[in-house]
């Protein structure tokens, strides 16, 4: 597998893009062998909110080019739809319905929290 990162997935998505011709050839050379990680979509998040783009579709472009079925990553994006910012809409993803935490963020969308504040 060949690992890219957050650049070259936003030079496959974006309108226009310096690198859009070269990253398309890369994606037809290493079409099914191209894979991420969670810090690209952490990335993406924070692009998605800054310029007011659809996370959904960016997450999952980018899982469908690298054949990832992480349920989480779409939770994540449902959290940051519901204004959580991306670092909390990705706790709370992973947390998978229960979290150590003293952000009462995560009450508001129905995760149970394990309090560290009093």
């Amino acid at each position: 597998m060949i690992y890219a990162d957050t650049d070259f997935f936003l030079a496959l998505l974006k309108g226009d893009d310096r690198l859009k011709n070269k990253a398309l050839g890369i994606l037809e050379k290493y079409k099914g062998m191209i894979t991420t990680s969670v810090i690209t979509f952490i990335e993406l998040g924070l692009v998605a909110k800054r310029y007011g783009l659809d996370v959904f579709k960016l997450f999952t472009a980018v899982m469908s080019i690298c054949n990832i079925e992480d349920e989480r990553i779409i939770k994540a994006a449902l959290y940051m739809s519901e204004n959580l910012n991306v670092f909390d809409a990705f706790h709370a993803a992973f947390s998978e319905g229960s979290i150590i935490s003293s952000d009462h963020v995560f009450d508001k969308v129905g995760i149970k929290r394990i309090r560290l504040d009093d």
